[in-house]
This record gives structure tokens, sequence and C-alpha cells, in this order.
């Protein structure tokens, strides 16, 4: 649709163009007559006008293009980045660690017992819910940190620059952060808790393999008790030992 409305309007000014021409042609014939040259006058204004209105069509063009190109990769409930838009980020940063060297980590963050939540509040307590831990874990991470929205219930944040030992600590911080949090919605407060699964990429990793393993200790993370964070290092068969530190009082946001 788009790509018709466009070539509606070239053509539009593709005749504006071509009348322009002819009117410009007429008005340099050999004819004393103020109506001719009337004419020449018309014909330079409309090709001035023609070129004028293509710069501002293209302008327009390139601006719904990047906005089309934002709402793709942007998840609507939420606001923040979406699945697809991830899968080319996790391509660009292997591909950067496998010229540069440079580290990144993956965390795979799932909400504790959402399906109860949407059953016992509804579901769009529910979504209220995903809003807010979406606006707090992207507070939480740091700015060069990509949020997105995995699926369901499900975030996944790319930690570029950041070593396995360091994911984990900020997979806690943003796991206790969450678990001091309630959200409120329609006068109730709801409390909710996350599980976090932790992975480092290694150079050999596809971004299947990457996320997958994400996965698997998000998994441990679940199977342990959940509200804990669970990680697994590349080539590491078993799950490693879950970081978990003593709950504080919630406090109210």
């Amino acid at each position: 649709m788009i790509k018709n409305e466009r070539s509606y309007r070239y053509t539009f000014l593709g005749l504006i163009a071509w009348v322009s021409i002819c009117l410009l042609t007429a008005g340099w014939a050999p004819l004393e007559s103020s109506h001719v040259r009337l004419l020449s006058f018309a014909g330079l204004f409309g090709l001035i006008a023609a070129v004028g209105l293509s710069e501002v069509l293209e302008s327009q063009s390139r601006i719904r293009f990047a906005k089309l190109m934002a709402s793709s990769t942007t998840d609507p409930l939420t606001g923040i980045r979406n699945r697809r838009f991830l899968d080319d980020e996790i391509e660009r940063r292997l591909a950067q660690l496998r010229r540069q060297g440079t580290t990144v980590s993956l965390l795979m963050i799932d909400v504790d017992h959402f399906k109860h939540l949407n059953d016992m509040h509804g579901h769009l307590a529910g979504d209220a819910t995903l809003r807010n831990l979406a606006r707090l874990l992207d507070f939480t991470l740091r700015d060069v940190d990509l949020l997105t929205r995995y699926g369901g219930e499900e975030f996944v944040a790319v930690l570029p620059g950041t070593d396995l030992h360091h994911a984990r600590f900020a997979a806690e911080r943003i796991r206790l952060a969450i678990e001091q949090t309630q959200v409120r919605f329609e006068g109730k407060e709801i409390v909710v808790t996350i599980s976090v699964g932790v992975t480092e990429a290694s150079p050999t990793d596809a971004p299947e393999s990457l996320l997958n393993r994400a996965d698997r200790a998000l998994y441990d993370a679940k199977k342990a008790g959940r509200n804990r964070s669970c990680f697994r290092g590349f080539g590491e068969p078993e799950p490693l030992k879950d970081l978990h530190y003593p709950a504080s009082e919630p406090v109210l946001v």
C-alpha cells in the first residue's frame, strides 16, 4: 500500500514537471506576446514547485520508513524492543565477539507464577505488571544494555562488555529490585518475583546455542525454587550453583 501511494505521488510529480516544461518551452517561442511570456513564468514556477515537492515527499517517506521499522521491532505492550530486534542484536554482538574478542552476556528473565497472577487478578493486571517490570528492569540495567521482550512473560537482556562473573551480579541486582517492588493496580498491591538464567557468549556460539544455554540456566533457577538466578558457562554440561541472597522487605513504587 505504501509502495503504491509513493508511486502515485511520483506520477503526479512527473505530470507537473512535464506540463511545466511544455509551458516553459511555449513561453520561449519567438512570439512577442505577454501571454506567451506568462506561460514561461508559469512553467518555471511549476518546475521549481515540483522539485521542492519531491524533496518534501522524499523526506516524509524516509520518516515513515523509520517509524515503520521502529514499530516492527518494538513490543506494543511494554514499549521495549521485541524478539526480532533481539535476534539482530545477538547476531551483531557475536560477530563483534569473533572479530574483536569483546565479551557479551545474556540474562533470560521469567516472571514467577505469572499464570497464577493472571488467574487471580485478571489479564489487565498481568499486562500492567509486565509494563511495570519492563520499566523497572530497563531502569536497573545500564544504558548500554539492551532489554527485550522475548515473549509472554519472558524478557532477555543483552549485556555487552560483561563477562559471566559480572553478569551474575547484574542478575541478582535486578532480581532483588523486582523482589522489593509491589505493583499497584486498581487499588491492589501485586508482589512478583523473577527467575533469571545467566550465560556468557563464546566465539563458537550461534544465536540459537546462546539463547538455549540461557534458557537452560533459567530452567535451573525454576527447578531450584524460583526467585533466584542460576548461571551456565559455555561448555558446562551441568547446572552451576545459583546465587540467592536473603530477601529484604518489599517497598512500594
